[in-house]
């Protein structure tokens, strides 16, 4: 199996699939049904093992099935498996949860496999390397394409994601017959391969609100079968769909809900509506909205947006931050796997996008399957760093007017993460549903965990969810600002007055002692953010929307005089308006590619 097409239409939904083996291998079966009449499975049945490749269920829109061979490279053949890809391929399509089916199978010696399953309305990319089971869930309302690592390196897998990306521009209409003309013009015909491969057959899969369809054509006989089937009654439909619509409303009401009552929820631009006088008032006295480009003169807009984070770890002391490596959109992986092993970092790594906010596309690498998946997934260059275990995380306002003996520290805050214990009784989700604020994360963590959701950890047991101290995703913030003792506020200003340039901004620090951080051991700055900081300390759930405001106000205040004090003392002139809408622009574009 070497390519496949995920293709929505206004018409239904495609997926195609080439199938490429030896010309000598026994033919393929037409598409048949099988299994039992209320839950038919449909699919071609191979010649010689019996198993499958491409299905689809008779009932219900959207549980559709494709399997490539390989996973994330080309592995290395074993003298023998205990059952053929196919077979574990139809027992996983089959089932009444094909996702939670691959999730538990048993597939201890079974070769390296890459399952497209499209069902419930959702497409998951779910990949056994021989070892380890990765499940991603990618966008459904977007054409993706795939080529079998067994037979194509990254190189030609990224060449042939050209191809489509420009055929699908090209093309229209995008139906099923100009589909099954591309799949025939990436087909390999009979050439001087290692194994004598070739595309034997072509299967398409068309999926409508009120009927399902296979195409399949014999390459070597131009022999073809169709067989259209009329997925489940209306009434049946209505019923699932209703059913599925509720639960969801419900759960979407009572989101609703919880953000609207409690005010570290609220949109960006509510919360900051009520401030935005004061902002106008300074911007007036600057002659400029965009006063602030002077406070960080070191760093690209001052730190306000669209800053590079290897920009700003550049300008920091060596060894007061984690080890990070940069690394450019579309980089090969084995390239990524060298400059780890030149800069002897190991898994678990933190990756990033270099220019990011509110902890967009932040994830925990566990291993190199999971930084493929991430390389292959970014659109934009992104930071490999070091994943530091300290058990702690406060972020730390720090500011020094320009010219002064001293820098001061304005807030801190404490972070805790988003994690469960177990009861022995009650499922993650069930633990996840009796905290408001973990409600929220439900459908991130539905999309990242999957079924997982669904065991039950013993008494006591903890799962950290979420290994990040962002507030946007799920973790909890506490105003620690009464822990500031003049011993942490030296060792703040020490490291801050070797940053060149750098003035107003937060430190998001990991450290293993509150003593031994005062001290300044043992901790280490994971992130500094210039001049679009917020004092992160105001989203304690005991502080009033009032006191949101007023801690807001103070710390716009103080970047008015840094930024103010910056222009006079080194004659730097604010940034035009001209340059700041470009930049409002250029950071709507970039979030869009995050998101």
């Amino acid at each position: 199996m070497c390519t496949v097409t995920f293709i929505p239409t206004s018409t239904g939904i495609y997926l195609t699939s080439n199938r490429d083996e030896r010309p000598d291998r026994a033919p393929a079966r037409f598409p048949s049904r099988s299994g039992p009449k209320a839950d038919q499975l449909l699919y071609p049945k191979d010649g010689e093992a019996g198993g499958s490749w491409i299905a689809v269920k008779s009932r219900g829109q959207g549980n559709a099935a494709v399997l490539l061979n390989g996973a994330f490279v080309n592995h290395r053949r074993a003298a023998h498996y205990r059952q053929s890809r196919g077979l574990v391929f139809l027992e996983i399509a089959g089932a009444a949860d094909p996702l939670f089916c691959f999730r538990s199978a048993i597939l201890k010696d079974i070769q390296p496999f890459t399952l497209i399953l499209f069902t419930g309305g959702h497409l998951f990319e779910c990949r056994w390397d021989g070892l380890n089971r990765h499940v991603l869930q990618i966008c459904h309302e977007r054409p993706h394409i795939w080529s079998s690592t067994t037979l194509y390196d990254e190189e030609a897998s990224g060449a042939r994601r050209r191809r489509f990306e420009e055929w699908i521009g090209d093309t229209s209409p995008i139906n099923g017959e100009s589909i099954l003309n591309f799949h025939r013009s990436v087909g390999i015909p009979l050439a001087d391969l290692p194994e004598k491969i070739i595309t034997v057959s072509i299967t398409s899969i068309q999926m409508a609100p009120s009927r399902t369809s296979m195409r399949y054509i014999d390459m070597q006989t131009d022999q073809r079968s169709e067989i259209d089937q009329r997925t489940a009654s209306r009434l049946d439909s209505l019923r699932r769909a209703f059913t599925g619509w509720f639960r969801q409303d419900a759960d979407a009401l009572k989101r609703f809900f919880i953000r609207l009552t409690a005010w570290e929820y609220w949109p960006f631009p509510v919360l900051y509506a009520p401030v935005l006088l004061y902002w106008s008032w300074l911007s007036w006295r600057a002659s400029s909205w965009f006063f602030f480009s002077t406070a960080n003169p070191s760093i690209t807009n001052a730190g306000f947006l669209m800053e590079s984070k290897q920009q700003i770890y550049d300008l920091m002391p060596e060894g007061s931050y984690p080890t990070t490596v940069y690394c450019p959109k579309g980089r090969p992986v084995v390239d990524l796997r060298r400059t780890l092993s030149e800069q002897e970092l190991t898994f678990p790594l933190i990756a990033k996008p270099d220019i990011g906010q509110r902890g967009m596309q932040v994830s925990l690498l566990r291993n190199e399957c999971e930084l493929y998946l991430y390389s292959a997934r970014s659109k934009v260059d992104f930071l490999l760093q070091e994943y530091i275990t300290y058990p702690y995380e406060a972020g730390i306002f720090y500011y020094r007017l320009p010219g002064a003996a001293k820098g001061r520290i304005s807030g801190i805050v404490g972070k805790e993460m988003l994690k469960v214990v177990g009861d022995g009784q009650s499922t993650i989700e069930a633990l996840l549903r009796k905290n408001d604020r973990f409600v929220l994360q439900l459908p991130a963590l539905r999309k990242g965990y999957g079924n997982f959701l669904q065991k039950v950890p013993a008494a006591g047991e903890e799962h950290l969810l979420v290994p990040y101290g962002n507030h946007s995703r799920g973790a909890k913030f506490l105003d620690w600002t009464h822990r500031c003792t003049p011993a942490l506020e030296e060792t703040i200003d020490a490291l801050c007055r070797q940053i060149p340039g750098f003035y107003f901004g937060r430190l998001d620090i990991k450290f293993a002692d509150w003593e031994e951080l005062c001290e300044g051991r043992k901790f280490s700055v994971i992130e500094l953010n210039g001049a679009g900081s917020e004092p992160t300390h105001i989203y304690d759930p005991q502080h009033s929307i009032f006191f949101a405001w007023k801690e807001i106000i103070r710390h716009y205040r103080l970047l008015f005089d840094i930024s103010r004090a910056n222009a006079i003392r080194e004659g730097l002139m604010p940034m035009s308006t001209v340059d700041g809408l470009k930049m409002l622009r250029d950071n709507r574009r970039h979030e869009k590619l995050i998101s």
